[in-house]
């Protein structure tokens, strides 16, 4: 198996790949005649714990100082200890057809409306989720289904969002290498739910390309997510550049994952759980933002 082909089985970057062979020497590429990476099927397997020990919440370095038998142990301990599931939400993830996951959600989201639809069932959904594809009680192919289903109806209800006059405008984004958008979703519609304009850009973006863009929206904020899967370090890295080359006067939200023990730097917030949106709305976005409740919320 080529990296790329690794990358894509497993649901890991290239890059990330690449990274942890140089840092902590895992995985071990064999070489074929022209000196290609070739990936042997144990250190595929291997590579899935590593994985769902990350949706566990475990850093790489934690993951990678331990010793293949004692990751297996640690994985195993770690889902004796799962707490009760939603069982609505564990039935939809499991059982209903296609169609009927579309009609529930879409159910969902017009009883509850944006802010309580993310509280109450985006993101348990998205834990449940998690829980079914690390003890392998969810195939790929199904937590893919229905992750999907879920993105399309989040970035359709952002579409069709009416721009009120006045209000603040704020720009969402994921940088080139990170393609997972859920909780970039999640937080854009409880933005909106406290007044915000968001303009939500489909694909990933080459950072260097953002400061402009930016001017060219007359925003007064960019968000931007960086899940599990993005390397803090370069996480990091790209927020610091960021910083310096967006205009000074453009506010920077930055959450996800890799971020919560980031860097702190001026002019930028880190928004390391989503209740805390409402409070950042305030303090950044005063001026325009109305005084609403939080909601009580967790995130990935």
């Amino acid at each position: 198996m080529t990296i790329l082909q690794l990358s894509q089985e497993i649901g890991i970057g290239v890059d990330t790949l690449r990274v942890w062979e140089r840092r902590y020497g895992f995985p071990v590429p064999e070489r074929n005649r022209r000196g290609h990476r070739h990936y042997p099927p144990e250190q595929v397997e291997e590579l899935r714990i590593v994985k769902k020990l990350q949706h566990l919440g475990y850093r790489p370095s934690r993951i990678f100082s331990l010793s293949p038998a004692e990751r297996r142990e640690v994985l195993e301990k770690a889902l004796q200890h799962r707490p009760a599931q939603d069982e609505p939400l564990l039935r939809l993830a499991t059982e209903l057809a296609p169609d009927e996951v579309d009609h529930t959600l879409r159910s969902a989201l017009r009883k509850l409306g944006p802010g309580r639809f993310v509280e109450q069932v985006a993101v348990p959904l998205i834990q449940v989720l998690d829980r079914g594809w690390t003890d392998g009680s969810l195939s790929i192919a199904r937590e893919h289904l229905i992750s999907d289903r879920l993105e399309a109806l989040m970035k359709e209800q952002l579409r069709q969002a009416q721009e009120k006059p006045g209000s603040t405008r704020l720009l969402f984004l994921t940088l080139s290498g990170e393609r997972h958008k859920l909780g970039l979703l999640m937080a854009a519609l409880l933005f909106r739910e406290q007044g915000m304009d968001c303009l939500l850009l489909q694909g990933d973006l080459p950072l260097s390309e953002v400061p402009r863009l930016a001017l060219d929206l007359n925003v007064a904020g960019v968000a931007l997510s960086f899940s599990l899967h993005f390397p803090a370090r370069q996480a990091q890295k790209d927020l610091v550049a960021l910083r310096k080359s967006l205009d000074s006067t453009i506010k920077l939200v930055a959450g996800g994952s890799a971020v919560r023990q980031g860097v702190r730097l001026p002019g930028m917030t880190i928004c390391s759980d989503l209740r805390e949106i409402p409070d950042i709305c305030r303090r950044e976005f005063k001026e325009t933002t109305a005084d609403r409740p939080p909601h009580a919320l967790i995130t990935r």
